[in-house]
C-alpha cells in the first residue's frame, strides 16, 4: 500500500478531485511480480469534461523482463461512479469488493463503495437460479458435442459452462462474479473446495463424459452442502425460465451476454 499511496499522491488535492483508490490483483493477496497498479481517480463532472482525453487514461511501462504495466491511472466521472450502484454487470461492482481507498477527503467513496459492493438477497436468489440452469444446459450440450465427435464445439459450449459456473459459485457465496483471469483465485477465496475447481480445469483441458458427470456431480454435493434445494427440481426450474414472464426476463438480465 505504500506504494500506492506514493503514486496517488500525484493527483491529492488537484482541483475537481474526490478520491482516488486502488483495485485490482494489487488490492488482493494473490497479487504476483507481473501485476500492476491500478488506481482510479473519482473526479467532479465538470473537472471530468475538462480533462483532456490523452490524460484521463495514463499508465507507465517498465522495460523487464518482462515488459509490463507497472501503474495505470484510470480517471472516472462522479456521475459515472454513482450511476454503477444499479448496474447489472459483474464488473460495475466486484471491484468494489475489494477496492483500498487511498484519498477521500469528504468521505464519499467510503460511503458508496458498500453499496456498489453489496450482492442484494433478490438478486442472489434470481442469478443462483439462472446461472444454474445455464451451466447445466452447457454441461448437456457439450456432452452431446462429444457424441458428435465435434471438438470446436465441446470446447467453446465448455467455456460457456464454465463461465455460468463461475457465476454460480460466487454469487452462491454472496459476491459478484469475478473477472475471469483471477477467478479461482477468488473463489478460493470465497471457500469453494479446490475439488470443484480442479473438475473444472481439467473438463476444459480434456473434455470427457466422465468429466462432466464428474463435475455436475461435485457441484450437487455442494450445493446441498449450502443447504441449497434447486437443482432437486429441474423441471420445476426450466418451466420458469421459459414459461414465466419472471425467469424471461431473469435470462435477459442476467444470462449469457
Amino acid at each position: 500500500m505504500d506504494r500506492a499511496r506514493e503514486l496517488a499522491g500525484r493527483y491529492v488535492g488537484r482541483p475537481g478531485v474526490i478520491g482516488i483508490y486502488l483495485v485490482g490483483s494489487a488490492s488482493r493477496p494473490f497479487r504476483d511480480r507481473i501485476s500492476d497498479y491500478d488506481l482510479e481517480v473519482a473526479l467532479d463532472d465538470a473537472s471530468y469534461e475538462q480533462t483532456p482525453f490523452e490524460e484521463r487514461h495514463v499508465f507507465a511501462l517498465e522495460e523487464g523482463p518482462p515488459r509490463r504495466v507497472d501503474h495505470e491511472f484510470y480517471l472516472r466521472p462522479w456521475s459515472e461512479l454513482r450511476a454503477m450502484e444499479g448496474s447489472t454487470l459483474d464488473l460495475d461492482h466486484y471491484p468494489f469488493q475489494h477496492a483500498v481507498i487511498l484519498y477521500d477527503p469528504q468521505g464519499k467513496l467510503a460511503d458508496l463503495f458498500p453499496r456498489l459492493a453489496a450482492l442484494p438477497p433478490e438478486v442472489r436468489e434470481v442469478r443462483v437460479t439462472v446461472h444454474y440452469l445455464e451451466t447445466m444446459f452447457a454441461l448437456g450440450r457439450a456432452a452431446k458435442c462429444l457424441d458428435r465427435g465435434n471438438d470446436l464445439a465441446t470446447r467453446l459450449v465448455l467455456g460457456e459452462g464454465a463461465v455460468a459456473l463461475v457465476k454460480l459459485l460466487a454469487v452462491v457465496c454472496g459476491a459478484w462474479a469475478p473477472t475471469r483471469h483471477w477467478a479461482a483465485e477468488e473463489l478460493r477465496l470465497l471457500g469453494v473446495p479446490e475439488g470443484i475447481l480442479t473438475a473444472i480445469g481439467d473438463l476444459l483441458a480434456a473434455p470427457s463424459s466422465e468429466g462432466i458427470k464428474g463435475l455436475r456431480a461435485a457441484l450437487h454435493a455442494w450445493l446441498d452442502a449450502q443447504d441449497l434445494t434447486l437443482h432437486h427440481d429441474r423441471m420445476g426450474l426450466i418451466r420458469w425460465a421459459f414459461l414465466t414472464p419472471e425467469g424471461k426476463a431473469a435470462f435477459r438480465t442476467w444470462g449469457a451476454r
